[in-house]
């Protein structure tokens, strides 16, 4: 059986950006999700929200527009399972209001409370001492690329 894991778009973004830290093992991760070895899921707006990475660090437009391509093509598949902003606003609310997090940090972590999966992650917003301990008070942890192939995925 695939793991499962909750990601967010810190990690996504390394699949498509060059020269980033740790992008060899989130192009490994890449690899294990287009084989099924790993099941990912994300909020339906991370498309968006690499969009708006990519952007940021000045990427041209024919770039932006072939990474959200490639990312609506491996949610359409079924590659990523996008979870509906919907079932995730009440429980980011209570996560913005308790964590004091941004709403899209609210809402990655929501879809890992939600569907009950340690969050993969290489925000520094989602990497705080608080967001680890309220995750781990429900069982689940925060997971760096880093450490993702030493922590049970093989």
């Amino acid at each position: 059986m695939a793991r499962k894991l909750a990601l967010d778009s810190s990690v996504l973004v390394k699949w498509f950006k060059k020269g980033e830290e740790f992008e060899l093992e989130a192009l490994r991760l890449r690899d294990e999700v287009l084989s099924s070895a790993v099941s990912v899921f994300a909020c339906e707006l991370m498309h968006l929200e690499v969009c708006r990475g990519l952007s940021k660090a000045g990427y041209s437009e024919q770039k932006i527009d072939e990474a959200y391509v490639a990312l609506r093509e491996m949610s359409d598949f079924g590659f990523i399972r996008l979870v509906p902003v919907t079932d995730l606003k009440d429980k980011a609310k209570e996560l913005i209001v308790k964590l004091n997090l941004y709403v899209a940090d609210a809402i990655s972590l929501a879809v890992a409370f939600t569907s009950h999966m340690d969050l993969l992650t290489e925000d520094r917003h989602l990497l705080k001492r608080e967001v680890k301990e309220s995750l781990k008070k429900e069982g689940l942890k925060t997971i760096r690329l880093e450490e993702l192939h030493g922590s049970d995925l093989a």
